[in-house]
């Protein structure tokens, strides 16, 4: 197994940390640890896979943007300081979507038209423990429950998820990859999470590892492969690696760059709020109304 690093970076007020080259890196944000593992592909520094993750002010909004450019290499990596920027401006904002929406526009002008991507993005809100999703054609994130084995996919038809109502998004097309459509509308979705709780995001490179036999891993076959990592690491005392247990099944895995990122929600909490600025911000959050809240 790969050696995971024992030094964990703790995000600072109105920090974006990541990016696009390779990585073994550990990060600390209110109430979730989390494992950053990239891989570009080839004998590339930087590929096509782009991780940010950034801290609002207040400690109570902490953002993960996981973005699969089409294609790799250095030349697809050069957006990622343009994507960073656009991120950076909405570090205090709780309406995801219109980030989205922001990210969507930004990246069709920055790339020319000429690239598409991927993305997913999560919103963590400490003050209440939701994880908010927005997911632009990007493979669905794995969550597994404390004291459970089972990894599920999170989407519309999870267990406990809050959706936005259809009546506060705009008619038209909607969560495309970035840089597709320029009035794409993206929806979010909500599931709270608590103490012990684990989710994985991914990039379709780890769904795309073929068996002797040619058969795709897929997103099932990740979550089977998710349950035995952990079970593995528990019992050996060592960290967690999935794409080990990808290669000790027989799979060989794609051609492409590799990100994946493992969140832990680690019990810390955030000071309370009174209910009616907590009713008035998960409003926001949802972006109902389409208006931002600024903490």
């Amino acid at each position: 197994m790969q050696n995971q690093p024992t030094d964990t970076h703790e995000l600072q007020c109105l920090e974006v940390w990541g990016g696009s080259s390779h990585a073994d890196h550990s990060a600390s944000v209110p109430g979730l640890d989390i494992s950053v593992t990239a891989r570009p592909y080839g004998d590339s520094e930087a590929g096509g896979d782009l991780y940010l993750i950034s801290s609002c002010s207040s400690g109570w909004i902490s953002r993960m943007l996981l973005a699969d450019v089409a294609g790799h290499g250095d030349a697809v990596s050069d957006l990622s300081a343009k994507l960073r920027k656009a991120m950076h401006k909405s570090i205090n904002t709780v309406d995801q979507s219109k980030l989205a929406r922001t990210l969507n526009t930004a990246f069709d002008e920055i790339s020319d038209g000429s690239k598409f991507a991927t993305a997913l993005l999560m919103t963590y809100f400490a003050p209440t423990g939701h994880l908010i999703f927005v997911n632009a054609g990007h493979p669905p994130p794995l969550l597994c429950r404390a004291g459970a084995d089972q990894w599920i996919p999170i989407d519309q038809d999870t267990d406990g998820i809050m959706k936005q109502s259809s009546r506060d998004l705009r008619v038209g097309i909607k969560n495309l990859p970035l840089g597709v459509i320029g009035s794409t509308d993206y929806e979010q979705i909500a599931i709270k999470i608590n103490e012990g709780d684990r989710i994985c995001a991914y990039t379709d490179a780890y769904i795309e590892a073929q068996s002797p036999d040619g058969k795709l891993l897929g997103v099932d076959g990740l979550a089977q492969i998710l349950a035995a990592t952990y079970q593995s690491a528990a019992t050996s005392n060592t960290q967690p690696d999935p794409t080990h247990e990808i290669q000790a099944q027989g799979y060989q895995l794609a051609d492409d760059d590799h990100t994946m990122l493992l969140f832990h929600h680690n019990g810390q909490s955030r000071s309370k709020v009174g209910p009616s600025t907590l009713g008035k911000l998960i409003k926001n959050g949802f972006g109902f109304g389409h208006t931002d809240t600024v903490l």
